[in-house]
């Protein structure tokens, strides 16, 4: 029999060595040449319980035999024992849960909820979404429309035309870190944004608790949020905190917005959901908004994968190994420690500028002038430059280039909960080396 022939790597083809992944364990990805990389990035910030859990493979195996597949309009065991529990994850009313394949479709869904809502209170005008520049909400031509990310490019001519807010920050100070009132300007930008297109046409804000890709791990200050929430419910308009990133326990609470003792009115998970053992994504949304959809007749539907009884499954254990082992709390802890070591060890490199973050979610500013903070050229591609040279020394961190429209580099350290002090030691020192490698070339 004729070999079959190599099928060429397309779509998905980064700017780095092509690898191929053998195996995973815990915060460790092994090559089929032998090489073990320590993923700080967790894939794509999603790998929170560390890879390679027993536990998991045999539950998955069970759960297939048991059932393969149940179209969403009926319930499984597996669903009931989750929302039971991730009603003990979220905030008190975030109660009603909708599930998905994942973050993009999340968001999607989050969008598509609120748009009927406003249409069966009898406001079909308020069908506006509000969002920041500065952002990533997912790769549908809706979430690709709701966000700021320079991934639009290529879609400019066919996205939506929804408002996004422009504050007047530049690069070097977003979120109130050179200015300490920045933060709150970018707040009450959203109440002139709502008030220039008329409230009647707005139907909700979408923005992440903590900016990710977009910016590289920005945290606001603390009165931000809140303002935001002040906001939008003086206004009518609904709020929607996209914790796909930030969710389930990645900066050291259960949810970011936990920070702040805020409850948006939808709540998106997705990534640590499942710990990435199996896509799953969510929305979590006040029952009284639910309830007020059912008496009005409203039927949401269901994508053919929504609440997958073997993802359900999945996701109900990763869960429980986040209680059991308290990874929350760990996330905390050794995420305080993660911070610390990038500070000590990269505060004085003249390519590091602002070091940010909370728990296991920490981004690094890549900067030409660390007196300025002035970005580097978009054309010299650092942020690809530095993930780059990290594989080349066994270190994956994530890329946070040329997402933002205000411009400028970062990476993202955002390492598996799991990872313990001599892996931290291990990930700050190669990063160190990383840079070093990579800043002579740049001048």
């Amino acid at each position: 029999m004729a070999e079959l022939p190599e099928l060429p790597l397309t779509f998905i083809r980064g700017p780095y060595e092509p690898l191929l992944i053998d195996h995973a364990e815990g915060a460790w990805l092994y090559t089929a040449d032998g090489r073990k990389i320590l993923d700080a990035a967790a894939g794509a910030v999603v790998t929170n319980i560390g890879q390679g859990r027993e536990e998991i493979a045999q539950l998955a195996a069970n759960e297939m035999r048991r059932a393969n597949y149940v179209v969403p309009i009926w319930s499984t065991p597996q669903r009931q024992r989750l929302v039971k529990r991730l009603a003990r994850w979220t905030a008190p009313g975030l109660t009603r849960f909708f599930f998905t394949s994942g973050g993009s479709e999340a968001v999607e869904a989050a969008l598509k909820f609120a748009l009927m809502y406003h249409k069966v209170h009898g406001r079909p005008r308020r069908t506006k979404i509000i969002a920041r520049e500065a952002s990533y909400h997912g790769n549908t031509i809706a979430a690709l429309s709701a966000g700021g990310s320079l991934r639009r490019a290529d879609y400019e001519q066919v996205l939506l035309d929804w408002p996004k807010i422009k504050p007047s920050y530049c690069y070097r100070c977003p979120w109130g870190k050179t200015y300490p009132g920045c933060d709150i300007d970018c707040a009450n930008a959203l109440e002139q944004e709502i008030n220039r297109h008329g409230e009647d046409s707005i139907a909700l804000f979408i923005a992440e608790p903590m900016m990710g890709s977009a910016g590289g791990a920005v945290p606001p200050v603390k009165e931000y949020w809140p303002r935001l929430a002040e906001i939008c419910q003086r206004h009518g308009v609904l709020l929607i905190a996209d914790e796909v990133m930030t969710g389930f326990g990645r900066t050291g609470r259960r949810f970011a917005v936990d920070h702040w003792n805020v409850i948006p009115d939808i709540l998106i998970g997705g990534k640590g959901l499942t710990g990435g053992y199996l896509p799953m994504g969510m929305i979590a949304v006040k029952e009284r908004l639910v309830e007020q959809c059912e008496e009005q007749g409203a039927e949401f539907m269901f994508y053919t994968y929504s609440a997958h009884p073997t993802a359900c499954a999945v996701a109900d254990r990763v869960l429980e190994i986040m209680e059991r082992e308290h990874l929350v709390e760990r996330a905390a802890e050794m995420g305080a420690r993660l911070g610390a070591q990038l500070k000590e060890e990269l505060a004085g490199h003249p390519m590091a500028g602002d070091i940010r973050g909370a728990g296991m979610f920490w981004g690094v500013e890549l900067v030409r002038d660390r007196a300025s903070r002035a970005p580097y050229p978009p054309a010299l591609k650092v942020a690809s430059r530095v993930v780059a040279a990290g594989l080349k020394r066994d270190l994956f961190v994530y890329p946070a280039s040329g997402m933002a429209r205000p411009g400028g580099d970062a990476v993202m350290v955002t390492p598996p909960f799991v990872i313990g002090n001599d892996e931290i030691e291990y990930l700050v020192s190669r990063l160190r080396a990383t840079l070093d490698d990579v800043h002579p070339n740049l001048q």
